[in-house]
């Protein structure tokens, strides 16, 4: 009796992140800034971005905004052959975000740095298939954004 009553106490005042983010409907995602010399970078992520909140039932509008910055994007050689010839790589960005409830008027998520990475082969019989560069950036602004929405949207 005395356990149920501590488990039924301890559980009473929580929130998920989704009950505290019930009245918001909608988001604007304000154009990402790049600090990095990466161009178009800014415009697919932002892209991804906003088709990651459409995916999870928000529209475009005035509940809510997020804003970012890219602050890194790096790639690194990881691996290379017997020929010292790259074979592996390794994508790494980091970002800076706010998302902001602007019904409330609060500030919901003020990120410095956040970052995803994504390794990848551009040579055959390593486990998985190769990527070129771009399929591999394609992958990681996917990762991001997903990693990024999720973190937001869904609860903890």
């Amino acid at each position: 009796m005395a356990l149920s009553f501590v488990v039924f106490a301890a559980g009473c005042g929580y929130k998920t992140r989704s009950d505290l983010l019930g009245h918001i409907k909608s988001v604007t995602v304000s154009p990402i800034v790049n600090d990095t010399v990466e161009y178009g970078l800014e415009d697919d992520l932002a892209d991804a971005i906003r088709l990651e909140f459409a995916n999870r039932q928000w529209r475009e509008g005035t509940d809510s905004i997020f804003t970012g910055n890219i602050k890194m994007y790096e790639v690194l050689v990881i691996s290379l052959d017997q020929n010292n010839q790259p074979e592996q790589y390794r994508l790494v960005t980091q970002m800076s975000f706010v998302f902001e409830d602007l019904k409330r008027n609060k500030i919901l998520r003020n990120e410095s740095n956040y970052e995803k990475i994504h390794d990848f082969y551009v040579v055959s019989d390593r486990g998985e298939p190769p990527e070129t560069l771009r399929e591999a950036k394609d992958k990681l602004i996917k990762e991001l954004s997903e990693d990024l929405v999720s973190s937001i949207v869904e609860e903890w």
